[in-house]
């Protein structure tokens, strides 16, 4: 058979097992993702598309800031709207201050994030009171109340997939509040089981909405009775102006660069997605097949090469074993001892042109080994070295206790 057609066949092949199993994956992906993402475009049980159509159903004029945060919030204007909503507010203290001077112009600035505003609140208070009693309240069913006109309970849970499961709702503690933000301007809008849901502070002409849970304001509460009662009362407090609405900092600034536009890496969208990622992981192992069946048709054979071995200590070996057969204990000794005198000049810095009871004081002193082990050394390398009876067991000695101190020394 020809081999461009069974390369043609294998890629047929290929491609028809790739199909099929993206189409058995696909049939385990679930339709929704519900994962709080904030975006105003999608239609996740846990985006914002509802809520920004019904911004624009208001018929207000609506600016997005996407980029360049300081040049499109216009701080001369009025009688306009600020809408930011996430799960934290990613600002710096010149946005913070952008801000506002927003408000400051008579605008209304409404942050609806699980985390408090610290670099908002923070200019308005001690720092340590910007998050005491802000915190975490778990439960899988929750109350809002109004106040005004008339006290009204909104009741609200937190789905997962088919399931009614905890949730971790944000609020301040009432008694904080009333005892501590009040005395800095700080009003209560609404309250969730008995906690601080939503407050407001006038700032200038203007005024701050703080709102401490943003999934009150997503798809799937929305298409709630109680979800879109409760957002319409919290936009009641909006003025009649155009909106701003802030897509950039509901992300972490360092996903921006100095013109504010995304620096995320396309690999982060196509990893966010179970199909996309399952689609390159399939590419990836195609590539892979592709490259082994071609490397093993046409690379050549690549010849072993040979074990490296030190020839130099097989070298010393074979002669130190030779003289010890021979008999010339002194010419082994002789070069024992040169190495020893070596290493203490090298390890102790020791002149080893000094008497040699001097020597074994110093080394004794530097190495931390007992004089008397220094001065058997040096016995034992007299015995070989001019002994003309030295014998095999002498030799043996030397080495022994040549060896305890190269074991024991500092």
């Amino acid at each position: 058979m020809n081999r461009n057609l069974i390369v043609i066949l294998i890629f047929v092949i290929l491609g028809g097992g790739i199909f099929a199993f993206y189409l058995y994956i696909k049939q385990f992906t679930p339709k929704y993702n519900w994962v709080e993402n904030y975006k105003n475009e999608s239609d996740q049980p846990y985006g914002l598309k509802v809520f920004y159509e019904l911004l624009e159903s208001n018929k207000k004029e609506i600016h997005s800031i996407k980029n360049k945060f300081h040049e499109n919030l216009d701080t001369t204007v009025s009688h306009t709207n600020y809408i930011v909503v996430g799960d934290y507010l990613y600002i710096d203290s010149l946005r913070a201050n952008h801000i506002l001077s927003f408000a400051e112009k008579g605008n209304t600035v409404l942050i609806a994030t699980n985390f408090a505003p610290l670099e908002i609140t923070r200019m308005l208070l001690p720092v340590s009171d910007t998050i005491y009693n802000y915190g975490s309240y778990a439960d899988s069913i929750v109350s809002v109340a109004f106040d005004v006109p008339n006290k009204e309970n909104y009741s609200f849970h937190y789905q997962y997939l088919k399931d009614t499961t905890t949730y971790g709702w944000s609020a301040y503690v009432t008694t904080y509040f009333n005892d501590t933000l009040v005395n800095y301007g700080f009003k209560p809008i609404s309250w969730l089981n008995n906690r601080i849901n939503c407050y407001y502070f006038e700032y200038g002409k203007g005024k701050v909405i703080l709102h401490a849970n943003p999934i009150l304001f997503t798809n799937y509460n929305l298409l709630q009775k109680n979800g879109f009662d409760h957002i319409n009362k919290i936009l009641s407090n909006l003025n009649n102006g155009a909106i701003y609405w802030d897509e950039l900092s509901h992300k972490p600034i360092n996903t921006f660069n100095e013109n504010g536009m995304s620096t995320e890496n396309p690999m982060q969208f196509l990893f966010s997605h179970y199909t996309l990622r399952w689609g390159w992981y399939l590419f990836l192992f195609t590539v892979f097949i592709y490259l082994l069946f071609r490397s093993k048709r046409e690379q050549r054979i690549i010849p072993l090469l040979p074990k490296n071995i030190n020839s130099s200590i097989e070298y010393t070996k074979a002669i130190g074993v030779l003289y010890f057969q021979k008999g010339k204990h002194q010419l082994i000794a002789n070069e024992m001892y040169l190495l020893l005198l070596a290493s203490f000049r090298n390890k102790y810095h020791i002149l080893t042109t000094l008497a040699e009871t001097e020597l074994i004081t110093q080394v004794a002193a530097k190495s931390g080994i007992e004089k008397e082990k220094i001065e058997l050394i040096f016995k034992h390398f007299r015995t070989v070295r001019y002994s003309p009876i030295a014998n095999s067991k002498d030799l043996i000695n030397l080495h022994n206790a040549v060896a305890f101190y190269y074991k024991n020394c500092n």
